[in-house]
């Protein structure tokens, strides 16, 4: 399989294009039809998306063209090709949440992170597929097929934002909204080996009700850290509409974090298993060769693991209750449950069983973690850890190797302990297996200290980038 070399317009970051678009290289429209053609040409092999917006994106490219053109862009952003995830509505489409319980009709209503995305003047292409209501960390379903990985499309794309996570791949777009509650923006993003960064809870307000609560993150998925910093630019910041969480009145410049790249002296607690997790071999050998890489850019890395037992039961208490709740609310009929993933229902039905004071519990779990986390950050500025302890499962099934365990998140060890502590939290490749597939390596930072996070990563990207597909790799 070819590797990109970015000498063509579809190959562009959303950095690249702004500069195209300022200096009228280039215009939006050309951007978004190069998108477009991107996605008629790779979307068949590998089904990353869910509903697209031709006319509607073409229209407002044509309007970033004149804003570009009158010297008066709405932001340094304005026309980048951006896809949505569809748990997100976007007027005029439907918004099926992957699941037949969908609403069929086009959205007439937007939450506030498109508010934020269109008032940054983005081109919508459309929205990208995730699996029935995001519950699991693959994109498979009886609603919307198979999302599979760019690298290999006999595996997984990872999820929930598993569309993101290819498109991203591939750039059929260039921006890729994606949401995170327990992993579902690292998860994709290491099996598809891009960049994918959950920020702290807060900076991109929830305006709208989750049963998810503060687990329930969004953010983006992008080719490099600094299109995910320009991504953060557009969306972060105080609302009076927010629910839950807190956004600082003053909100950091995320893309001028990068500019103080150096990491000389910034201290690093390392840990390949959080003292708890199993880890292929080949991801332990990765993760000590960019423990090693850190060092020679300055930094000081210490093996340590943070000092808290795997809470995945409390996860697990506050995920089945959410997502029962949530199909609750949808109020399926006895022929749409006929229709629904098996494995959906199964969680919805233990969900359904939990007591208060298991739920009260699980909290106080949560609370814990977030308690010794912030000890640990008052060592290090950072945890560096695997994203995932293997590569991209086989397509179509949710555990590897299709043998049940007791729930997905088995597989996930690393990416849904700083859900509960709500941290930022970027993933971005560092390598690839003897199979091919991308290696995921993970930064962890104190709340509210994302420029950290970033820091590091574009550190690190900058310094020892991967390659992405030309193409898909057929199965």
């Amino acid at each position: 399989m070819e590797t990109s070399q970015k000498t063509e317009l579809g190959e562009m970051t959303a950095a690249e294009l702004s500069a195209l678009y300022q200096s009228k290289q280039v215009s939006p429209v050309e951007a978004a039809k190069e998108a477009f053609a991107r996605i008629d040409r790779f979307n068949p092999m590998v089904n990353a998306f869910a509903h697209l917006a031709v006319e509607t994106a073409l229209k407002e490219a044509k309007e970033s063209e004149k804003r570009w053109l009158n010297g008066t862009p709405m932001s340094p952003i304005d026309g980048v090709p951006t896809t949505v995830k569809e748990m997100t509505p976007v007027k005029g489409l439907p918004i099926r949440r992957g699941s037949v319980l969908g609403q069929k009709e086009p959205a007439t209503q937007e939450f506030l992170i498109m508010d934020r995305l269109r008032a940054a003047g983005l081109t919508i292409l459309g929205t990208t597929t995730a699996p029935e209501f995001a519950w699991k960390g693959v994109t498979h379903g009886p609603f919307t097929g198979n999302t599979l990985n760019p690298w290999h499309t006999g595996h997984a794309s990872g999820g929930s934002s598993g569309g993101a996570a290819v498109a991203a791949a591939l750039n059929m777009g260039v921006l890729h909204e994606g949401s995170d509650g327990a992993g579902s923006i690292r998860i994709p993003a290491s099996f598809c080996g891009v960049v994918g960064i959950k920020p702290t809870y807060g900076w991109i307000p929830f305006d709208t009700p989750t049963p998810l609560f503060e687990l329930a993150h969004r953010g983006p998925l992008t080719r490099t850290v600094e299109d995910a910093a320009l991504f953060m630019n557009a969306t972060t910041g105080p609302a009076v509409s927010s629910r839950y969480g807190y956004c600082p009145d003053h909100v950091p410049d995320w893309k001028a974090t990068l500019e103080h790249r150096a990491i000389r002296g910034m201290k690093i607690g390392y840990s390949r298993t959080l003292g708890y997790a199993k880890v292929d071999p080949q991801i332990a050998s990765a993760i000590d060769k960019a423990a090693k890489r850190m060092e020679d850019l300055g930094a000081i890395v210490e093996e340590i693991d943070p000092g808290f037992a795997n809470p995945q039961d409390a996860l697990l208490t506050l995920w089945y209750a959410a997502e029962a709740r949530t199909v609750d609310l949808a109020g399926p009929t006895a022929g749409q449950l006929k229709l629904m993933d098996p494995g959906l229902l199964r969680i919805c039905e233990k969900g359904r069983s939990i007591s208060a004071g298991e739920y009260i519990d699980a909290e106080q779990v949560r609370a814990d973690l977030k308690v010794t986390m912030a000890r640990f950050h008052g060592h290090y500025d950072a945890l560096m850890l695997p994203t995932m302890p293997l590569t991209a499962l086989e397509a179509g099934v949710d555990f590897p190797g299709g043998v049940e365990g007791k729930d997905w998140s088995d597989w996930s060890p690393f990416t849904y302990p700083f859900n509960m502590t709500e941290q930022p939290a970027i993933s971005i490749p560092c390598g690839f297996d003897n199979k091919g597939l991308p290696i995921g390596l993970q930064f962890v930072g104190p709340s509210y200290r994302d420029d950290i996070v970033l820091r590091l990563a574009s550190a690190y990207q900058n310094q020892y980038p991967e390659p992405l597909p030309k193409s898909p790799r057929l199965a």
